[in-house]
Order: C-alpha cells, then sequence, then structure tokens
C-alpha cells in the first residue's frame, strides 16, 4: 500500500513539473516592435528607441498613441497609457494580445506593412513623460 502512495506522490510531483515547465514555455516575450492585424482594419504597430515603447492602435476610426510601460500587476503584461484596464502581451514574436485581461485578442505580425515611424510615434518615443494623443478616424488619420 506505501508503495502505491508513493507512485502516485512521484506522479504528481512528475505532472506538476511538466505544468510548471509547460508555462514557463509558454510565457511572454518583451514586446516586439512590428506592425499587427487583429483582423478587419484594426492594427497595432509597437515601436521602441532605448527604454521607451510607445503604441500606435489604428482603424479606420481613428488613431491613438500613447505610452507603453510594464504591468506591475499581470507579469509579462504592459500597460498603455489613457488606457484603464487594456493591456498588452506579447506570446512569441508574431502574437500580440490586446485587451482587458480576461478578454485579449489576438493580433498577428504584418511584415507588409510599413514600419515607418509618423510624427505622433516619433513625439511619444522622444518623450520622458507619459504620451497619449488621440485623433478621429478619415483617411489621413494613419
Amino acid at each position: 500500500m506505501k508503495y502505491w502512495h508513493y507512485c502516485i506522490d512521484l506522479g504528481l510531483i512528475a505532472v506538476f513539473s511538466i505544468a510548471l515547465a509547460t508555462e514557463k514555455s509558454l510565457a511572454a516575450l518583451p514586446l516586439q516592435e512590428g506592425v499587427y492585424h487583429g483582423g478587419g482594419s484594426r492594427y497595432i504597430q509597437i515601436a521602441q528607441k532605448a527604454n521607451i515603447i510607445c503604441f500606435k492602435g489604428f482603424s479606420p476610426n481613428g488613431v491613438t498613441v500613447a505610452s507603453v510601460t510594464a504591468d506591475p500587476i499581470r507579469q509579462n503584461s504592459y500597460k498603455i497609457n489613457g488606457f484603464d484596464g487594456i493591456v498588452l502581451r506579447q506570446q512569441d514574436k508574431d502574437t500580440l494580445f490586446f485587451g482587458p485581461a480576461n478578454q485579449l485578442i489576438k493580433y498577428i505580425e504584418n511584415s507588409g506593412f510599413s514600419r515607418d515611424l509618423d510624427s505622433d510615434l516619433q513625439q511619444c518615443l522622444n518623450s520622458q513623460k507619459p504620451f497619449f494623443k488621440q485623433k478621429s478616424g478619415g483617411r489621413n488619420a494613419r
């Protein structure tokens, strides 16, 4: 009987160890620069200069550019200045998640989209303070 309990204990330890290893292998990465497509006409651009990270979200409805900081509450997540309760999380080099922590939307890297930095992103990257700028929709909003 003791041998059976010993085997069960070892099995649980092995399962727990595998679960931890799997959790670690799925851990998020630092944000990767690039343009990501979230379906339809929704896009996110991540830009970085030294230790400053900036977000640009754009669609036909408008454009938002904001500074990004590590989320002190959620490990491997980032907060966007001006977006309460919204996080960014980089799953792998091609996959970015965006939204409320419990309803993240998947964005896929779009290598065909220009990575040029517009004046708003440049302004964000050069800012030493939290940055937020929003423009309403239209063709020239991008």
